[in-house]
């Protein structure tokens, strides 16, 4: 696992490293505490503050990560974040000029590309392909259907009465909206 996530200690982190990170985009953790993440491509980041616990999937032991440090997780590295403090970051990723563009989402179980239809599970955030669903809809009971990563509403027919004479209802029929 080593070879997938390099940390580098707050004292060794170049200012050149340091002065980049500033042009790089900013990362809050506020609205996520524990999340799976599979890194598809390259990413570098400088720790403003916080820290967090990184469980990689293949058993390796946990890595904690924090203020002041330089990360790179190297492409395939797979974990479970857990977000000990609030963590802010600057970060950016290297796209391999060989590799093919990964799909926008992809399941958090089974790693397929699930961007045509997902369920978003919002309290874990984790994407969830269709047949990752099927084998387990009560684990994952509560989750918003999306289609191309947005909400999917199924629009229901809306039985509409007419009026007759007198006021009395004449007959039902359904109208589409």
């Amino acid at each position: 696992m080593n070879k997938l996530i390099t940390v580098v200690s707050p004292n060794e982190v170049t200012a050149d490293y340091k002065k980049e990170a500033l042009t790089w985009p900013k990362w809050d953790s506020k609205t996520r505490k524990n999340f799976p993440y599979s890194y598809t491509s390259e990413e570098r980041v400088l720790i403003l503050e916080g820290s967090a616990d990184l469980t990689p999937t293949d058993g390796s032991p946990v890595i904690t990560i924090q203020k002041g440090e330089q990360v790179t997780f190297h492409t395939g590295f797979k974990c479970k974040w857990k977000v000990t403090k609030r963590m802010k970051k600057h970060y950016t990723v290297i796209e391999d000029e060989d590799a093919t563009v990964p799909p926008a989402i992809a399941c958090d179980v089974c790693d397929i590309d699930c961007v045509a239809e997902s369920y978003f599970m919002m309290k874990t955030e984790e994407d969830i392909c269709p047949k990752c669903f099927q084998k387990d809809k009560d684990r994952y009971a509560g989750a918003e259907h999306q289609k191309e990563g947005v909400k999917f509403v199924v629009k229901k027919k809306k039985a509409v009465t007419t009026k007759g004479i007198a006021g009395k209802p004449k007959k039902k029929i359904k109208i589409k909206k």
